[in-house]
């Protein structure tokens, strides 16, 4: 591995994944705002300790974007 890079431990787990594509930069925003404020209220889980991965694609004139957002997930104890 090249030695300007970093590495991060990640333990196994489970994540949930959303997808999201549009407007560049109002899509992913919204994108966030969603999963937060919809979705995991209305889903048994919570976001547990561990990195929020983000990917932005963006079109050839950055006015269009394909993101996808992976977040940590845990069952809420019941």
């Amino acid at each position: 591995m090249p030695a300007e890079l970093d590495v991060l431990p990640v333990p196994a787990g489970d994540w949930a994944v959303f997808e999201a594509s549009g407007a560049f930069p109002e899509a992913v925003q919204q994108l966030w705002r969603d999963v937060f404020t919809q979705w995991f209220p209305s889903n048994p889980y919570r976001s547990r300790p561990g990195p929020e991965i983000s990917r932005t694609r963006l079109s050839a004139d950055g006015t269009q974007a394909e993101a996808e957002l992976w977040i940590p997930v845990e069952p809420v104890p019941a």
